[in-house]
């Protein structure tokens, strides 16, 4: 998570993508415990500086991952939810 990065905030973010979970789970987790209206301000704020930061990425993938990624056995929605109930119970 990035919510320690401050100063100056032109391309401060430029290599990283956050994962926006962690955001989510923290602002829940803040909710239901401390209802500090400042500090999920401050993690929104974080958030709308990420989002826009990410709108200036112009990632092209290369064509070797395009084929592997394209080749990918697709799952149902049922196959999918029994193989993240494996990886994360």
């Amino acid at each position: 998570m990035m919510l320690h990065l401050r100063g100056s905030r032109k391309g401060l973010h430029k290599k990283c993508v956050p994962f926006l979970g962690e955001y989510l789970s923290l602002l829940h987790m803040m909710d239901m415990r401390m209802k500090d209206v400042l500090e999920e301000d401050k993690i929104l704020q974080e958030i709308v500086v990420l989002q826009e930061a990410a709108k200036q990425y112009r990632i092209q993938p290369e064509e070797q991952f395009r084929a592997w990624f394209w080749a990918l056995e697709r799952l149902s929605e049922n196959e999918s939810y029994i193989r993240s109930c494996q990886l994360e119970p």
